[in-house]
């Protein structure tokens, strides 16, 4: 419990419901019976107004590491160090980074990439996969059950952190949720978790409700002296706190001021759907909380900009800058950055791109910096020449135009390394490099590009894209072994994402290790089911190896996500062929004729499938018909 909780509220009869999965082929869960739930039921309240993004989540993360550190077990927590130190504040000096990249740690104006949407998802896996690696080492044949008040106030992270966890800890792990319903934001990757009737309430269970968050004036004001001191991590510790406390208080101005910090906290940190869903309360306050200084403007509106952008909201981004930013910002310097902004809406963020508009905005953005040339500071001229330039050689990219783009990279890093040294701006410049890698990967030239990505780990060793990247490459050159162990690297050095393991079960494949490829499909799978591409593909493997049964499951899954796929329904019309099920093989072949008629070999494999069954006529039927496809016209 919280120290700035009150006592107990009173007891009320919450009704439960179940998390349940996303509908699957061949994947089925019998209910968990009540004594069970009761074995080991954690208890906890995912409203984001008691801890932020990771509500509810943070609870049970914690316990689970508290409980592995007092036995001793450093192994699983150092296995998942990066996700750890980032949802557990308060333990960060027991939990230092070990694989820290400049993104992580830049700071200021040397931060000047922003993590990809997905860095969250991967922390949402890394901490499921910890818990669910907690309960096999303490209790492998336990039930547990996770009951999550307040899941209704639960913020998109919250929300996709205990969908997942319904859905990966299956059978052993059971989501129970007090919610009214389950909201859109649990639709991800086009799957939508649904929840059923449990039938049971918090007394059902044996639990009381957990208490509402009151904190009382001593409480505040300790908030308000830990806040002087303007540090990020004290703001990520108290705002929380703070906004809850003046939203229930009516104080509407101060709470809008709470949550533009909020907003800009949860974007430096590339928790974009929470950063943006504070913007509607804080945009009627901007003014008043901004008044005429424009560098505050343009540091919060790129907040938002951000926010908006990065989640699908390019339109909304994009009106925010036009009606919040341009009729007031005057400064050479910040007019520079603006078009840049808007450069970059009209080429990367929208769904059509505006090419002409994007080059109309970036050369306005390289007028107004040399305009700015005289009362800017001179490293903040250099830094906005350069940073604008990259802008512009993703746009000659963007146009076919490659060796200007090369050019504008690899000036602008020697220009901020002779003008600024190479201290300052070490994030930048590596991405300069990993830009000018990009490019001569895009025009074939392997070599060329891995010199690049190499330059740019030199200053950045701990970025997973750039050893992916490299695996990549070297796995289109057919050095399968070498790109194996910069998919290695890559794993190592983040949270866990799909591709990779992808990538690296193709260089098994290659190498004629399928058991290898099939548990790398195996990973990869269980962090995104919906990759219909690659359940065919472990269909196909499990075929071979004669785990019949996993491969029509595979297969199943397969045509469930992709019904017009014609190959999977092949083979799996090939297998219930030979299972003696030719009724189901007739079904997958009819539609495979529905969707390439003209293809020979499918009439021939349904004449077969006809002849088992005794149709006779409709087997010649389908031979003459085989027949005709394979006559010229």
């Amino acid at each position: 419990m919280r120290p700035d909780q009150d006592a107990v509220s009173p007891h009320r009869a919450a009704r439960l419901f179940r998390l349940t999965q996303p509908e699957m082929p061949g994947v089925t869960y019998a209910p968990m019976p009540v004594s069970a739930m009761r074995s080991r039921a954690f208890h906890v309240h995912a409203d984001f107004a008691r801890d932020g993004a990771w509500s509810g989540a943070r609870d049970l993360v914690e316990a689970a590491f508290l409980e592995l550190e007092a036995r001793g077990e450093s192994v699983l927590i150092e296995t998942h160090n990066y996700e750890l130190n980032r949802v557990l504040p308060t333990h960060r000096q027991r939990i230092p980074l070990k694989y820290a990249c400049l993104t992580d740690i830049a700071e200021g104006t040397e931060r000047t990439r922003n993590y990809p949407l997905d860095r969250a998802y991967r922390l949402v896996h890394g901490l499921v996969g910890f818990i669910i690696a907690w309960k096999k080492m303490i209790a492998p044949d336990q039930p547990w059950s996770v009951v999550v008040e307040g899941f209704d106030a639960a913020q998109h992270l919250g929300r996709r952190f205990f969908a997942e966890l319904a859905r990966r800890g299956a059978p052993g792990i059971v989501v129970l949720v007090d919610a009214a319903a389950l909201p859109d934001a649990l639709v991800y990757s086009a799957m939508r978790l649904g929840y059923d009737d449990s039938g049971l309430t918090l007394d059902t269970l044996g639990l009381s409700p957990l208490p509402p968050l009151q904190p009382d004036e001593a409480r505040l004001a300790a908030i308000h002296g830990a806040l002087r001191s303007n540090r990020i991590s004290n703001w990520e510790d108290h705002y929380p706190t703070l906004l809850a406390h003046y939203r229930r208080t009516g104080d509407d101005l101060e709470a809008a001021r709470v949550a533009l910090r909020a907003l800009c906290i949860n974007n430096h940190y590339g928790y974009y759907h929470e950063s943006s869903s504070f913007i509607d309360s804080v945009l009627p306050h901007f003014d008043a909380l901004i008044g005429s200084d424009q560098i505050n403007r343009w540091d919060y509106i790129g907040n938002f900009y951000t926010g908006l952008a990065t989640t699908g909201r390019a339109e909304e981004a994009l009106q925010v800058v036009l009606e919040r930013a341009e009729p007031h910002i005057t400064l050479s310097e910040y007019r520079a950055k603006m078009h840049y902004l808007l450069s970059m809406t009209y080429l990367r963020y929208l769904k059509t791109p505006d090419m002409a508009r994007a080059e109309h905005h970036i050369l306005a953005a390289i007028d107004a910096i040399e305009e700015a040339k005289d009362e800017a500071r001179r490293e903040d001229y250099v830094f906005l020449k350069v940073f604008i330039g990259n802008g512009l050689a993703f746009l000659r990219v963007r146009q076919g135009r490659h060796d200007e783009a090369l050019a504008l990279c690899q000036s602008g890093y020697e220009l901020l390394t002779h003008e600024l040294g190479e201290e300052q701006h070490m994030l930048h410049r590596s991405v300069l490099q990993y830009n000018t890698a990009q490019v001569y990967a895009l025009l074939g030239r392997g070599e060329d590009a891995m010199a690049y990505y190499h330059k740019a780990i030199e200053m950045d060793p701990h970025y997973s894209e750039y050893y992916n990247e490299i695996g990549n490459i070297l796995q289109r050159d057919e050095r399968f072994g070498e790109a194996a162990r910069m998919y290695d690297l890559a794993i190592e050095y983040s949270a866990p994402y799909p591709e990779v393991h992808f990538n690296k079960g193709m260089c098994a494949l290659n190498l004629g290790m399928t058991d290898e490829a099939i548990a790398c499909f195996d990973a990869s799978l269980e962090l995104n089911p919906l990759q219909p591409d690659v359940s065919a593909l472990r269909a196909e493997l499990r075929e071979e190896a004669g785990d019949r049964d996993g491969a029509l499951t595979d297969y199943d899954i397969t045509v469930a996500l992709s019904p017009d796929a014609v190959a999977p329904r092949v083979n799996r019309a090939v297998l219930h062929f030979d299972s003696g099920r030719c009724d189901l093989a007739l079904v997958d072949m009819d539609r495979v004729i529905a969707l390439e008629p003209a293809e020979a070999a499918h009439y021939l494999n349904r004449a077969e499938i006809h002849k088992a069954m005794g149709q006779r006529e409709l087997y010649q039927r389908d031979l003459a018909a085989a027949e005709a496809c394979e006559t010229p016209a």
